[in-house]
């Protein structure tokens, strides 16, 4: 089940509807932007003069803002623009490329001395193009970028930290599968499975990026590599609609419920020790509102969805370094008498460094299996139709890290029964991503 993707016809109104979010995005821009210019214009006559680094090593592809950037973050203040875009290809039916610019702001209240532990964060974006798996008609997403055409707030929140970081209480507006099945090497990927979140994780209706809702968390770290949090969200069903730029704060539909508990194997700090870093989680959603049967249309109260997720370093070639082979795996399951795609699997690998000298550079292989619901395949076939297969998607990319605040990355994706559908072709896209730090 995709995230309420909207495909973007080629046409002059959708054009124009385009262009009045970009304008509506600019105009809310301006304000930080101006504000940052003033502040560097103010500072950057006191900063000490110091050797600038080199375009490749530098942050941002804007630079430090003479100084300024890095004084904001001593005082706990830190921006972060970006640019995102895929262009891609299905070699059979078309193209789509899809654009997102984000801003984000961060506030450590510790650091400005104002509130120790409390922290705050904001950010907006625009987003918008062509939704390329709505003209595959695949369940995987080619793109994990894709949703909705806006110029949105996309989350808010406030978090204080107690009893030395050992408890966190979080409120505002965010997204659920930003924190619960979200891939822990998203970036890595284009796959939208791989490079998000689980995608049947909105068949239980947990919020979604950037169509956030009102929401509330904890998190308890009684031991350093052991966690638990739990949240509950506003559920709403059509957040698009119930909220189409984000400052409605809407709460509407019944609330979803998410828990979940890990193990985090942290990197060992040393020049002289090889490290092997890792997590493992296992997480649930639960939306106790109405659903209907898929095959009989009959509503019942509650649906959930349970997850396991895992990613472990498995080679290093030297010490004091995060070159090497990383292994990922997720699997989650939700009854199939609710949910057509009631599974997904995903695995990968991916090796950071492989050329020498090329350090920052990644080259990843990927896969997806959507996983049809039993009980509707049972009920074509005792009509004597064809039942429903399994879409796998494979997925082979590098990442060439030529800044670092720019990367260029291609891939290929090959589709096997697109759509689950045996009656479809297998499909093949190319492309590549490219990523700005502004």
């Amino acid at each position: 089940m995709d995230r309420f993707c909207l495909d973007l016809p080629h046409d002059t109104l959708h054009l124009e509807m385009i262009k009045r979010n970009l304008s509506q995005f600019l105009k809310a821009l301006a304000v930080p932007i101006l504000f940052g210019c003033q502040a560097v214009s103010g500072w950057a006559q006191t900063l000490n003069d110091s050797p600038a680094p080199s375009w490749q090593d530098r942050s941002y592809m804007f630079g430090d803002w003479g100084g300024a950037r890095t004084k904001f973050e001593r005082q706990g203040i830190a921006f972060t623009f970006q640019s995102v875009n895929d262009f891609l290809r299905d070699t059979h039916r078309g193209a789509a490329n899809w654009s997102r610019v984000r801003g984000t702001l961060d506030i450590d209240f510790g650091k400005t001395k104002l509130a120790p532990g409390l922290s705050f964060h904001i950010t907006g974006l625009w987003q918008g193009g062509g939704n390329l798996g709505a003209y595959m008609g695949s369940i995987a997403n080619p793109s994990s970028l894709v949703s909705a055409n806006t110029a949105r707030l996309d989350s808010w929140w406030f978090e204080q930290s107690l009893a030395h970081n050992k408890l966190s209480i979080r409120l505002g507006q965010f997204a659920g599968q930003d924190s619960y099945g979200v891939q822990g090497q998203g970036g890595s990927y284009l796959l939208e499975p791989l490079g998000y979140a689980l995608g049947n994780l909105s068949a239980v209706y947990e919020t979604f990026d950037p169509a956030s809702t009102p929401g509330a968390e904890v998190r308890i770290a009684p031991f350093k590599p052991i966690y638990l949090k739990s949240a509950i969200f506003s559920g709403n069903r059509h957040p698009y609609g119930d909220d189409p730029n984000g400052f409605h704060f809407k709460f509407k539909d019944t609330p979803v419920i998410a828990t979940e508990a890990g193990y985090i194997v942290g990197p060992i700090p040393s020049a002289t020790q090889k490290s092997y870093p890792g997590s493992y989680k296992f997480g649930a959603a639960l939306n106790p509102g109405p659903f209907p049967n898929i095959v009989t249309g009959i509503r019942s109260n509650g649906d959930y969805l349970l997850y396991f997720m895992a990613i472990q370093a498995i080679y290093r070639p030297e010490a004091g370094t995060d070159r090497g082979l990383d292994l990922n795996f997720a699997i989650d399951w939700t009854p199939d008498s609710v949910t057509r795609v009631y599974s997904q699997i995903t695995g990968g690998i991916r090796y950071r460094g492989l050329i020498p000298r090329r350090s920052r550079d990644t080259v990843a292989i990927g896969v997806v299996c959507s996983r049809i619901s039993g009980q509707l395949n049972r009920t074509y076939a005792s009509l004597g139709l064809l039942p429903f297969g399994n879409e796998r998607a494979l997925e082979v990319n590098y990442s060439f890290q030529f800044a670092r605040w720019f990367s260029f990355q291609p891939v290929i994706q090959y589709y096997f029964d697109t759509g689950a559908n045996p009656r479809m072709r297998n499909s093949t896209v190319v492309g590549f991503r490219t990523n700005f730090i502004l």
